[in-house]
C-alpha cells in the first residue's frame, strides 16, 4: 500500500517576495510556481525518507501570510499634528537635521521661527511618505486578491501590520511571524510535511514542535544562478539545521521553466 503524505506550505509573504527580488525575477502565475515548489520538495522528501516507488505526495494548502493593515493617522487632524510636532521637538537629532536643511534659505530668523520652518518641512515629508505607504498597502492588497483568485489551494492570511515611525519614516512589520508559527502548530494534524518559506530563525521552536509530533519539515532555499551555485542563499543556516530536509530552488530553473521571468 502506497504512503500518501499531505504537504502544506507556510509562507512568509514578505520573505518570499524579498527572495524573488534578490533573485531579480518576477512571478506571474503563483499557482504554477507553488506547484513547482511542491514537486521539487516532494522529490527531495522521497529520496530522503522513502523508497520513491512507495511514496505519494499531495499538496493540501498554501498558507500565505501577509501584511493587511498599518497604523492609521489622520494627518489633517490638528491634534495629530500637535503630537507629532511635540515629538519632533524632543528628537534632538531629527530637529537638528531639519533646521540645518532650512537654515540656509532662512537666514536672519530667530531660533523659534527657524524651528517652525524645520517642522513644516518635516511634516510635509511625513504626509507624503504616509500617503505613499497607504498607496503601497492598497496595491499589496489588490495583489493578494489576484493571487488568491488564481487557485483553490492558496489562502492569503492578512495577519501582519505595519507599525509606522512617521517622523523617521520607518516601517516595522508586526504580527506576521507569530501567526504563521501558531498556525503551523495548531494545524499540525492537518498535514504530514510542512514546507516553510521563510528566512526567520524565530520559526525554530515551531519546527521543533512539529517534528516532535512526528511530522517532517522542509525549508525552501532560493539561490541565485544555476545549480550547483551556492551564493545568494536566502535562508537562515539555523533553520536549515533544524529542518529535516532543504529544497533548493534556483533562479535559472524558474526562468528556464517559465515559472518566473527576469525582473525589469
Amino acid at each position: 500500500m502506497q504512503t500518501v503524505a499531505r504537504f502544506a506550505f507556510f509562507v512568509d509573504g514578505s520573505n518570499l517576495l524579498g527572495s524573488l527580488k534578490k533573485l531579480s525575477v518576477q512571478v506571474d502565475d503563483y499557482g504554477a510556481f507553488f506547484g513547482f515548489l511542491f514537486r521539487e520538495s516532494a522529490q527531495v522528501w522521497r529520496s530522503s525518507f522513502l523508497d520513491p516507488a512507495d511514496a505519494r505526495a499531495r499538496l493540501t494548502r498554501v498558507h500565505w501570510y501577509e501584511v493587511g493593515s498599518m497604523d492609521e493617522w489622520d494627518l489633517g487632524d490638528p491634534n495629530a499634528e500637535r503630537n507629532l510636532r511635540d515629538a519632533f521637538g524632543r528628537d534632538a537629532e531629527l530637529k537638528r537635521s531639519f533646521m540645518a536643511l532650512v537654515g540656509p534659505q532662512n537666514t536672519g530668523l530667530s531660533q523659534p521661527q527657524l524651528f517652525e520652518k524645520a517642522w513644516a518641512a518635516c511634516y510635509a515629508e511625513v504626509k507624503a511618505w504616509y500617503e505613499q505607504r497607504s498607496n503601497t498597502l492598497s496595491g499589496i492588497r489588490r495583489f493578494h486578491y489576484g493571487v488568491q483568485s488564481e487557485t483553490d489551494f492558496i489562502d492569503i492570511i492578512e495577519c501582519g501590520y505595519w507599525k509606522l515611525d512617521l517622523l523617521n519614516r520607518r516601517v516595522l512589520e508586526k504580527g506576521l511571524d507569530t501567526t504563521l508559527a501558531v498556525d503551523m502548530v495548531t494545524q499540525v494534524q492537518n498535514y504530514d510535511v510542512a514546507i516553510l518559506v521563510s528566512g526567520d530563525a524565530d520559526a525554530i521552536p515551531s519546527l521543533n514542535y512539529v517534528k516532535h509530533e512526528g511530522k517532517h519539515v522542509c525549508v525552501i532555499e532560493f539561490i541565485k544562478g544555476y545549480p550547483p551555485e551556492t551564493k545568494g542563499r536566502q535562508s537562515s543556516s539555523r533553520l536549515k539545521v533544524v529542518a529535516d530536509f532543504v529544497c533548493q530552488i534556483y533562479e535559472m530553473d524558474l526562468v528556464r521553466q517559465k515559472l518566473a521571468r527576469s525582473a525589469p
